[in-house]
């Protein structure tokens, strides 16, 4: 499974995860010059988001963002974050294979560095935040870098009544699909007996929460993953880091019976989403051919034009190309 897309010491990776960097304000994005080749689509989604205001209780949620990242995107794509949505966050932490002080990314040791083995570098991320900064933040943001985060509406949902009432068991929350015949599990030939298993228990299904769209985990979450991590059900030897990072936690905590949280609006639309706003507005839900069609059925289904997406949406996914980022901050903010 890939969804079709997908040197420093201890002291100096924490100055780099405390540095800042001069960003550019709000004002300075309205002002500049708009692409011109915005598609249609796109704008009439982005057009019918909404940015939800935050009262006291959204404010005091802490949230702490961390992106997995290599120091050749260090200078221009982690700036692009820097400088749009990874701002509005409390913390935002760039893990990479180097140090850099500029923008303060921290190095994670994995034994390999490439994107075949993001699974492995999940685990060690989390558990370097978790050692780090577990007891100083309400909730953990996992995201891209071709991701955009609309970080009010996230933290007016973080501090929803839904959300609130439900506080105190693991979460996470993020673009929640499933998979039956489709056999993410393949990989797991040395250790058939995991999956029979899961599979038992969860009557053949697999929810998980699609990792470019972005998740975010609750303080419980975080500490009953950090407990188990490095049992056998989470998926911790060797063969098994190449597993994507998105199935291989969301496996993990589904052996101990923590499942992804239903995300959706009270009409039914998606908030965190795992393409461009264009290509959400053209999705076919009657496809029962399409990849999309098959890993929605058991969760909802899933909708194309306005309804694609709900006015309190959270991320997009695929948000790509220079200047991207502005685009949609521009779209989403200078209205």
């Amino acid at each position: 499974l890939r969804h079709e897309d997908h040197e420093a010491d201890t002291n100096e990776a924490h100055v780099a995860q405390n540095a800042t960097v001069k960003t550019v304000p709000e004002s300075d994005v309205c002002t500049k010059t708009k692409r011109k080749n915005q598609n249609r689509q796109h704008k009439v989604v982005l057009d019918r988001i909404e940015i939800l205001p935050n009262d006291s209780d959204a404010l005091n949620a802490k949230v702490l963002c961390f992106i997995p990242i290599i120091s050749t995107d260090h200078n221009a794509r982690a700036l692009d974050v820097m400088n749009t949505w990874g701002k509005r966050c409390d913390k935002l932490v760039f893990a990479s294979n180097a140090t850099d002080l500029n923008i303060g990314a921290v190095k994670i040791d994995v034994s390999t560095e490439d994107w075949a083995h993001l699974w492995e570098k999940q685990r060690e991320t989390m558990r370097h935040i978790w050692q780090e900064y577990g007891e100083e933040y309400d909730w953990f943001l996992k995201a891209d870098l071709d991701t955009y985060v609309i970080v009010e509406n996230l933290k007016a949902y973080l501090a929803s009544e839904e959300i609130q009432s439900k506080k105190d068991e693991p979460l996470i929350l993020g673009r929640r699909v499933s998979r039956r015949e489709e056999k993410w599990y393949q990989g797991f030939d040395h250790n058939k007996t995991l999956v029979d298993e899961f599979l038992k228990t969860s009557n053949n299904k697999f929810h998980y929460t699609m990792g470019g769209a972005g998740y975010v985990m609750n303080h419980k979450y975080m500490e009953k993953f950090y407990d188990v991590m490095d049992k056998h059900f989470c998926l911790s030897s060797e063969k098994e880091m190449t597993f994507p990072e998105d199935v291989g936690i969301n496996f993990c905590m589904g052996n101990i019976g923590v499942y992804p949280y239903n995300t959706r609006d009270e009409l039914g639309r998606e908030r965190f989403h795992l393409r461009s706003p264009e290509a959400l507005f053209n999705v076919d839900g009657t496809d029962k051919s399409a990849w999309l069609y098959k890993v929605h059925r058991d969760v909802g289904g899933i909708k194309g034009g306005v309804d694609c997406c709900s006015p309190a949406s959270i991320t997009f996914h695929h948000v790509k190309g220079p200047g991207a980022l502005y685009d949609f901050e521009r779209m989403i903010y200078c209205k």
